[in-house]
């Protein structure tokens, strides 16, 4: 009797846990494959001065009106505080075509209407927003029908998060993008050219040392030549409230530099010019290993700070 009543009990606990544990799992199951939403990451500009993304539910249908839907959401801007949108208003969307896994954004005229910092920040909105969809890793974009073309009128091929920054060293601390503006030197090493750029900030980590990192990890544009000398390690860096950034760098920026003026120029502006687009930089100072050198190989006076310039050019004619 004892036995049938054990048995009993353990038939009606077992039909309990069933009773449970179907309806939960059935629960479970159709909200995974009955989901009717995507979401995605919607990358804009926010108040810091750095890019970083909103996340938004969409509805989930055909791949391609996805991601009409998706540019068109990017296109009308956050509704959020402190974020701002990356796309203009009287930009059209010509089309949208998907082709594996890149898809293919042909925008009208209107699309080089902006300036360098805009177009910068409406090309790096629309790729990282793109490729947050799982089925997109690259995206090319068009003019009315013709690659987008860079600084040197050369065609780009595609864009995704490998190539829109270059900065493949970021710690999980990561908290949002920045747009720099990095100077190197030109294909005949007689002048500085601009790069923007937009990579990925550590909140732990200051903005000059970024933009270190990121002039020592040389340029990504076509005809554009690093200055800083290989091995050249960052010591240290500190901005003080007067403006003043102070650069420490290891030996190696000096021993490996080939000398000769203008290369000295080119190597020595192109840090104080991406500097000094700091808002917070008025003037840098350098120091080797730590001490203020007197000259920089030999011939630029290195014990005072540096300011920015115009143009190398103009320098050598002073």
């Amino acid at each position: 009797m004892t036995q049938r009543k054990s048995l009993a009990r353990k038939l009606i606990v077992l039909f309990i846990v069933l009773v449970i544990l179907i309806p939960c799992s059935v629960l479970v199951y159709d909200t995974v494959v009955s989901s009717n939403e995507e979401r995605v990451d919607f990358y804009y500009m926010m108040s810091d001065g750095g890019m970083g993304a909103l996340k938004k539910n969409i509805p989930r249908t055909d791949k391609e009106a996805m991601l009409k839907n998706v540019l068109a959401i990017l296109q009308e801007g956050p509704n959020a505080d402190g974020a701002t949108a990356s796309m203009p208003q009287n930009l059209e969307i010509r089309s949208v075509t998907l082709e594996q896994a890149t898809v293919t954004v042909d925008f009208s005229e209107e699309y080089l209407q902006m300036n360098d910092l805009e177009e910068t920040i409406c090309r790096s909105s629309v790729v990282w927003t793109l490729t947050s969809l799982d089925f997109v890793k690259n995206v090319r974009i068009l003019v009315e029908g013709e690659p987008l073309k860079n600084q040197n009128g050369e065609a780009y091929a595609i864009f995704n998060r490998d190539n829109v920054w270059i900065d493949t060293e970021i710690s999980a601390e990561t908290t949002g993008y920045a747009i720099l503006t990095l100077y190197f030197a030109n294909a005949e090493g007689t002048d500085l050219v601009a790069e923007e750029r937009v990579v990925e900030v550590n909140a732990n980590q200051t903005r000059e040392k970024t933009v270190l990192e990121q002039l020592i990890a040389g340029p990504e544009e076509k005809g554009s030549v690093a200055t800083i000398p290989v091995g050249t390690k960052i010591k240290d860096v500190t901005t003080t409230d007067d403006g003043t950034c102070y650069v420490n760098l290891s030996e190696e920026f000096v021993l490996k530099h080939t000398g000769g003026e203008r290369e000295e120029l080119l190597t020595i502006y192109s840090i104080v010019n991406s500097l000094c687009k700091l808002d917070q930089i008025d003037r840098v100072q350098f120091l080797v290993e730590g001490k203020k050198l007197d000259t920089y190989k030999d011939n630029l006076q290195f014990k005072t700070p540096f300011t920015a310039v115009d143009s190398i050019r103009r320098l050598e004619e002073k």
